[in-house]
């Protein structure tokens, strides 16, 4: 697809003198199991003043394949509900625990130090569960609830360290 049908694709409908340019970039992804990678995790401030640890995944096969979902989880006990900041914190702990992570209680100091210990778990690969629920405030913008699901089997190969393997054992 050449400029002119991008173009005449994204402009049809957009009204310049009225529409907001910066609307409607980007869709996240819809409920669902997603095959994703762990991208980036780093600490964020927004424009607003908040703070979170952010996580960005990318969808590795299916018809999603190559599309992101980003994470940011706030740990500001004067902004964010007592519930929150606790499922948000067992979210992190969920994360660690299925990309084979074992977080100290350094690592707990505060997001750039979580987001610092998430880069041993850069390229981890495992299933992204999303489920939302209904936001009384804002029906149009309903809550997204987060899973992260290791891969069947996982576990058992996650402590093999390949370097130990000689060449006698490999099958070719």
């Amino acid at each position: 697809m050449g400029l002119k049908d991008l173009a005449n694709e994204v402009l049809a409908g957009f009204d310049p003198k009225t529409d907001d340019p910066n609307a409607g970039g980007f869709e996240s992804l819809s409920d669902g199991e997603y095959d994703v990678q762990l991208e980036k995790a780093e600490h964020k401030v927004f424009k607003s003043g908040w703070e979170a640890l952010s996580f960005a995944m990318e969808v590795t096969v299916g018809e999603a394949a190559g599309r992101k979902e980003f994470v940011s989880l706030g740990f500001d006990e004067s902004a964010v509900p007592n519930f929150v900041l606790q499922k948000n914190i067992k979210l992190v702990g969920k994360l660690a625990s299925v990309i084979g992570l074992q977080l100290s209680d350094d690592d707990w100091e505060d997001e750039e130090t979580l987001a610092q210990a998430f880069q041993d778990g850069l390229g981890s690969q495992f299933i992204l569960k999303i489920t939302s629920s209904p936001n009384k405030k804002d029906p149009s913008k309903p809550y997204k609830n987060y899973d992260f699901i290791p891969y069947d089997g996982q576990s058992e190969f996650s402590n093999v360290d390949v370097s130990d393997i000689s060449d006698e054992e490999l099958p070719y």
